[in-house]
């Protein structure tokens, strides 16, 4: 049996991810500091308890698979330091053994100015640290590649899904006794784009399947969702029948408090990307899949991921 390591299984992509493996017949394992964590949806899973961080633990974790699903996270923006260390030690091991190495790529490596859409072949200008430091990592893997590594990175929009801790919509949407409100963190109707989690892992796994077909740095977009403030409010009230209010994401107070707050300074360096649309263009992962790719419809997905109650 095909064994996949899945590095950040609690997180939003790497828990998918292992989901949609699972269901194709893979064996799960997870490289975890607390073996505790381990979400009862996969039960079943082998456990290896080490740090992503220590390349020793992931050399132990990596004995014996086929590929690794690199879902590791820092939370609360604290990026500094850490992030590059961590996909360092994952792109040595793969480099060592010959793995597949899948991580979730973004939009931080693009420059609004340069589109709005954006596909495979678009110019990599990031305009924040934070997009730098994505990009270096990406950098890190393509080198992996070039030394026995297999990569495929999945770019995709902010994350709608049940599991995935750091996803904004989580902070939009609130719940009222009489309905909903939608804070807008941009323009009501500036296109946005979205990923649902579970048809991204799907899609992601269906990629896994062909990756010895494709090239050994394969870089895929993620359409997705496309949407505006104004569309998120009608799925809204489609769903549930409610009112929606729309209100206004807090800014000026998050500004204030961002000198005190490395989460909160990473908002406000990364709010333009809620003031110009980056729309990501799917030809390439349709073209290699060889079939239309399919979006759950947001208001089942709003739905789904339990932001409607």
């Amino acid at each position: 049996m095909k064994t996949a390591l899945i590095m950040g299984i609690t997180g939003g992509f790497g828990g998918q991810v292992a989901q949609a493996l699972a269901r194709q017949g893979w064996a799960i394992r997870a490289l975890m500091r607390d073996p505790t964590r381990l979400p009862s949806r996969f039960h079943g899973a082998e456990v290896i308890r080490g740090d992503a961080a220590n390349i020793d633990d992931v050399r132990k974790a990596a004995e014996d698979v086929d590929l690794i699903v690199y879902g590791v996270n820092p939370p609360n923006y604290k990026w500094e330091g850490i992030v590059l260390p961590l996909i360092n030690a994952t792109a040595t091991v793969a480099e060592e053994n010959h793995l597949t190495v899948v991580f979730p790529g973004n939009v931080y490596v693009f420059d609004p100015k340069d589109g709005p859409e954006f596909d495979e072949q678009s110019p990599i200008h990031p305009v924040a640290s934070r997009g730098q430091m994505r990009v270096e990592m990406e950098q890190r893997l393509k080198q992996a590649s070039e030394h026995g590594a297999r990569v495929i990175i999945i770019r995709m929009g902010d994350f709608i899904a049940a599991d995935a801790p750091s996803t904004w919509m989580s902070h939009l949407i609130r719940k009222t006794k009489t309905g909903y409100v939608l804070n807008t963190a941009g323009p009501r109707d500036l296109t946005h784009t979205w990923a649902y989690l579970p048809d991204a892992a799907r899609t992601t796994a269906e990629l896994v399947a062909v990756r010895d077909k494709i090239e050994p740095f394969s870089v895929f977009h993620f359409r997705g969702y496309r949407t505006t403030f104004s569309d998120i409010a009608d799925a809204i009230r489609q769903a549930t029948g409610k009112k929606v209010k729309l209100g206004r994401f807090p800014w000026f107070a998050i500004q204030l408090l961002s000198p005190f707050s490395v989460m909160l300074s990473g908002l406000v360096e990364m709010r333009y990307l809620w003031t110009r649309e980056i729309s990501l263009s799917d030809e390439k992962l349709a073209s290699t899949l060889q079939k239309q790719i399919v979006n759950t419809p947001l208001a089942d997905a709003l739905t789904e991921s339990g932001f409607l109650v």
